[in-house]
């Protein structure tokens, strides 16, 4: 009787194993290097990378150094488009979002790492309705 009962369990938990994720709300979601999210019906981002040459604290630098993310957004079977985020450029429009914007949580960016030092780089985003157009 117990076999009866566990079968049907046993082929939900499969079934929900194998049903892709439905898409995230508009965020903010927090993505770790490596990680996707689906952020729209058929659209996933991906954080792909990070560059990090900001100074370290308690280092003199001649220049400051500079921190990006780098994201690629995939609408079905089309090349992946990639676009790059950066406290100096906080928000992109690639077209995979068909107006909408994604945009990097300030807040969230970590400081300079000491010399040495690793970071698990996280970015957080959200994803943002298209801007109104500005009256001429």
């Amino acid at each position: 009787m117990r076999h009866l009962l566990a079968m049907p369990l046993a082929c939900a938990v499969i079934v929900a194993c194998a049903t892709p994720a439905a898409p995230h709300p508009a965020g903010p979601f927090t993505l770790a290097r490596g990680a996707s999210v689906l952020v729209a019906p058929g659209v996933s981002v991906t954080f792909d990378a990070v560059e990090d040459s900001r100074c370290p604290p308690g280092v003199q630098c001649v220049w400051a150094g500079r921190l990006s993310y780098r994201f690629s957004i995939r609408h079905g079977d089309a090349a992946p488009e990639y676009f790059t985020l950066s406290p100096a450029q906080r928000e992109a429009a690639p077209a995979a979002l068909g107006g909408r914007r994604i945009v990097l949580d300030a807040d969230t960016i970590p400081p300079p790492p000491p010399q040495g030092a690793v970071i698990d780089y996280r970015a957080t985003l959200s994803i943002l309705p298209s801007q109104p157009a500005q009256p001429t």
